[in-house]
């Protein structure tokens, strides 16, 4: 019983791991895809194209990957509740 338990358990683990590797595939392809098309949307709005196009191009894909990671693997809310908020701790936020 116990190595079926066992079994049963690194499959479970093994089954999660392919899913936030396929999704974390296909969100990479589609942010990528995305910062191309809001980039180049931009850009038709202004008329011409940017000098440093490749610095705007990767702070949109950093922006929206950041985004795209919380979404799919959030921070734990065991770990949120240990971080102490600004706030709660006095100090200023600027």
């Amino acid at each position: 019983m116990d190595q079926l338990d066992r079994e049963a358990c690194v499959s479970a683990r093994l089954n999660r791991a392919m899913a936030f590797f396929l999704y974390f595939t296909l969100g990479a392809i589609v942010t990528y895809a995305a910062t191309d098309w809001i980039l180049n949307h931009i850009e038709q709005t202004r008329g011409k194209r940017f000098a440093q196009r490749n610095v705007i191009f990767f702070i949109i894909l950093f922006v929206l990957a950041m985004l795209l990671m919380h979404i799919i693997n959030p921070v734990p809310k065991s770990l949120s509740k240990s971080l102490p908020a600004a706030h709660e701790t006095g100090e200023s936020v600027r």
